[in-house]
């Protein structure tokens, strides 16, 4: 699977800065149980499909059955 890009929230608030200010930034985290057809869906939505084939979405190939999420919500307001 792909890593997260711990650099991912300085740099989109780099590109948002000259046009919006930020507001407010909340975490959201929550664990969740996944049926298999979930997990599959899941990974599908990420870029983790493209480096994964076939064979690790079949039947056999192992998917977590359970996934914590994690997100940072920030609200903007333009400047």
């Amino acid at each position: 699977m792909v890593t997260i890009d711990l650099a991912k929230e300085e740099r989109l608030h780099r590109a948002l800065e000259p046009f919006f200010a930020a507001v407010v930034t909340e975490r959201v985290d929550y664990s969740a149980i996944l049926t298999r057809p979930e997990a599959v869906d899941l990974v599908a939505m990420t870029p983790s499909a493209r480096h994964m084939d076939g064979p690790d979405l079949s039947d056999h190939g192992v998917l977590p059955d359970q996934v914590t999420v994690s997100v940072l919500v920030t609200a903007y307001q333009p400047r």
